[in-house]
């Protein structure tokens, strides 16, 4: 597995972290964590997916993202000895993390400075991420957000030109921050097309092709 956050490091530096990380494994619907935990390590994605969700104020649960093989969540944990995790990370299928301990990457720095550029990335890709969100709010409709919602799944649970994912339709409205009856009448074109299946707790796409090209901005 390669991730994007290490690529400025020296092949050194980058062994010293992988080697510093420890591996975990989680089966379906396990939390990695929960919302307010103490947070004390950052989680780097080596196999399936992870759904980042958080608990409004009303009590409902939202998922603010889902994250694949090569991602990465639990950042702010490296910065602050007293941070709270901001949300939950649940498995989306069986899910294997290298777990990097902020000890042991406080550690790493202290002996190899160099790696401090990890947390810069980290960090880049997290305002990249919010960056692309606001824009997508403010410029696009909530019904072109779904469908964009939609392809960026179909890509990160592809199974060559296929796709099958593991959400709701309710899951796709809080990914896209929207309503439920707003994404179904997004997604009713594709039904009656044939470009996707709705299946309980699941979306199939039998061509990801077939789903077009994203949507501009206006």
């Amino acid at each position: 597995m390669e991730w994007e956050i290490l690529r400025n490091l020296e092949p050194g530096d980058r062994r010293r972290v992988l080697a510093g990380a420890s591996r975990r494994r989680y089966r379906n619907g396990e939390h990695l964590f929960h919302q307010s935990d103490p947070g004390d390590s950052v989680h780097l994605i080596e196999r399936g997916h992870v759904a980042i969700q958080v608990v409004n104020p009303q009590g409902t649960t939202l998922i603010l993202t889902v994250l694949g093989p090569g991602g990465f969540f639990g950042e702010q944990a490296l910065l602050d000895p007293e941070s709270r995790r901001t949300a939950s990370a649940v498995a989306v299928g069986a899910v294997e993390t290298a777990e990097l301990r902020r000890t042991r990457f406080h550690e790493l720095q202290r002996q190899h400075p160099q790696v401090t550029i990890v947390l810069v990335e980290m960090l880049a890709a997290q305002v990249r991420r919010l960056s692309e969100q606001l824009l997508d709010a403010h410029t696009l409709s909530a019904e072109q957000r779904v469908l964009k919602q939609l392809r960026v799944l179909a890509d990160s649970f592809a199974e060559g030109e296929s796709a099958v994912i593991p959400l709701t339709q309710e899951d796709l409205a809080s990914l896209a921050g929207t309503t439920r009856p707003t994404a179904n009448r997004a997604l009713q074109g594709l039904v009656d097309a044939g470009r996707i299946v709705l299946r309980r707790g699941r979306i199939e796409v039998p061509a990801r092709s077939a789903l077009g090209e994203p949507e501009r901005r206006r």
